[in-house]
């Protein structure tokens, strides 16, 4: 749910904003319990950045999502 939240509010954006760093730092927070919760599978950690990442398995889960959300915003 993070993810996807996070790409409606933030994915259109061309700067970063208040809301985006916000948004951010969340996603980061709760993405360094997904191990912990049983969903390494989804998130995996960078070293090199040190930061969180969804791995391209929650990509791939999450796009079906994503192009239903996009396909209802722009059908009218």
């Amino acid at each position: 749910m993070m993810f996807c939240g996070e790409w409606m509010l933030n994915s259109h954006k061309i700067k970063h904003d208040k809301m985006y760093n916000d948004t951010e730092e969340l996603e980061q927070h709760i993405f360094s319990f997904a191990s912990k919760a049983g969903y390494e599978k989804w998130i995996e950690y960078d070293d090199d950045l040190q930061r969180y990442f969804p791995t391209l398995a929650m990509e791939e889960a999450m796009q079906k999502f994503k192009d239903k959300y996009k396909e209802k915003l722009f059908d009218f």
